[in-house]
């Protein structure tokens, strides 16, 4: 078993409140997670309408699967939010469960 995990931080051009903030990051946690199979939630910055931090999982048998569903979700989110800049993403793959 193999685990893939994404920390996510974006700015959120368009929003004005907190309101803004929780209707697009529902809105991407939704799709993402049912497009890719994967588990998402925002994980930090609940207080900053301007700034959202996505933590997303993958597991998989294969770190390389694991790894490629990662990568196609996070681009899903770049492609899906034009009104969200990726300003820093972290990786990591754990394996060998």
């Amino acid at each position: 078993m193999n685990v893939a995990v994404a920390k996510v931080r974006l700015r959120l051009a368009a929003s004005f409140s907190l309101k803004d903030k929780r209707r697009a990051v529902k809105s991407t946690v939704k799709r993402t997670g049912d497009r890719f199979g994967v588990s998402i939630a925002e994980v930090d910055a609940q207080d900053d309408w301007r700034t959202a931090v996505l933590g997303i999982v993958c597991v998989s048998g294969g770190a390389r699967q694991a790894e490629r569903t990662l990568d196609a979700a996070i681009r899903f989110i770049e492609a899906d939010r034009p009104d969200a800049e990726i300003i820093d993403c972290e990786k990591e793959i754990i394996g060998g469960f």
